[in-house]
């Protein structure tokens, strides 16, 4: 009796939403390789950051899938076998220029491929159904050549490695404990104002809608409403950290600021900008303009060891993703623009004074405040170290001695280091 193989169908749910229903059947060699879980409870199939980094060195979603496929011994070596039998060809053909582009795609895999010239064939291999899923025609054809050296070169590493990290078996997402739900190995879906499905519990939802039926509580006024809200949606708690995170910064007046900003290019949509600055300002009074917020927001999930479902293209448009989000939390009265800018006078983005109040009360000081200290420490941290990562490049660019002594060097998205009052 045939093994039974992963379902495409369900590896492709687990790369767009991190999760997918399916029988625990097929999965076994991508679990040992540490790419995916199985949550027993809830009967989810669950993307692990390490398939996530292995999907997203392919360039299409199939690919991508073909990648984690690429992992079940099973499948390789019948892709091997196909692949080492176009390099005998090249070879018998003493095409060099092919040989030579083969083993570059290849990388650490050409060992693999050299290693199954002797058993090499063309023939149709036993996986024919799921390579017309995949690639539109069996694996032997030649178009898909290409693809198979992609796909085997990208996931040499993973099929080396022999100790793989265990399996994950983390907690239900839990929105009044962010310290077990905001946690090593999670996986973050990208925000999104339409409605997601709410049951995909162990991954952190993207979508910022209204709340659903069993998501609110009727007796809550309206601040309370807000705040549960906000906790609700992984992505509106992100966010309204970062500017709970830059009001108390700024209230203890004693070493630097948080400030997010707008630049004229932005200021006539601030309610929706396509860039927000993010300007960290030091103790010794320099401003460092030190990227996007969508940069921050990367850099803050990187030290939460969290991963983003997200293409790398996706990842290089964070900001436009968090555009429309920021015009719900400014509807919301989570966030509030102001034209005036603060210390700096450069209009830019702070919490409201209603929910921030909102965070010291009994209920949001418990979950928002308190429970949810892990991200405002993270928050920090990252902003933080992004200055000190800027200012130590700019002096290895630009020797103190090559500098005005009370200037830093131009940098950053839209200017410059700054310092106070200049």
């Amino acid at each position: 009796m045939d093994k039974p193989l992963p379902p495409a169908d369900a590896l492709l749910s687990l790369l767009r939403f991190g999760s997918a229903w399916s029988p625990n059947v097929g999965f076994d060699a991508l679990r040992a390789r540490g790419l995916l879980w199985f949550d027993e409870s809830s009967k989810q199939m669950v993307i692990a950051q390490r398939g996530l980094r292995i999907a997203n060195l392919l360039p299409s979603e199939t690919e991508s899938v073909a990648g984690l496929l690429a992992c079940d011994p099973s499948i390789r070596n019948a892709w091997v076998r196909l692949v080492a039998a176009r390099l005998r060809e090249a070879g018998q053909r003493r095409d060099l220029g092919d040989l030579c582009q083969a083993i570059e795609t290849l990388g650490t895999a050409s060992r693999e491929v050299r290693e199954a010239i002797g058993n090499s064939s063309l023939a149709p291999t036993n996986f024919s159904e799921l390579e017309r899923t995949l690639f539109g025609s069996g694996a032997e054809q030649s178009v898909n050549y290409p693809k198979l050296l992609r796909v085997l070169g990208k996931t040499a590493e993973v099929m080396s490695d022999e100790s793989p990290p265990k399996p994950l078996q983390l907690k239900t997402v839990d929105p009044f404990e962010p310290k077990e739900t905001w946690c090593p190995g999670r996986v973050l879906q990208l925000p999104s104002l339409s409605s997601g499905e709410a049951n995909r519990t162990l991954v952190l939802n993207g979508t910022c809608d209204d709340l659903r039926e069993g998501e609110f509580d009727a007796q809550d006024n309206e601040s309370k409403a807000l705040m549960r809200w906000v906790l609700f949606r992984p992505w509106c708690m992100l966010l309204a950290q970062i500017v709970f995170t830059q009001e108390a910064w700024e209230a203890e007046q004693i070493d630097g600021r948080l400030s997010l900003e707008l630049s004229d290019e932005y200021l006539d949509n601030p309610y929706e900008p396509g860039r927000i600055d993010i300007v960290v300002i030091g103790d010794d009074g320099y401003e460092c303009v030190c990227g996007s917020l969508g940069e921050l927001v990367q850099r803050i999930l990187q030290r939460l060891q969290i991963s983003l479902i997200a293409r790398p293209s996706d990842l290089a448009r964070m900001d436009d993703f968090l555009a429309p989000l920021v015009r719900r939390l400014l509807e919301r009265k989570v966030w509030r623009f102001d034209p005036r800018g603060g210390g700096s006078g450069r209009p830019g983005y702070t919490i409201d004074e209603d929910f921030s109040t909102s965070c010291y009360r009994a209920f949001g000081s418990k979950y928002f405040y308190r429970a949810g200290s892990v991200l405002t420490a993270a928050i920090r941290a990252s902003a933080e170290q992004w200055a000190a990562d800027r200012q130590t490049k700019s002096r290895e660019l630009f020797p103190a001695n090559k500098l005005p002594a009370n200037k830093l060097p131009a940098n950053g998205a839209n200017g410059a280091n700054r310092r106070i009052g200049e």
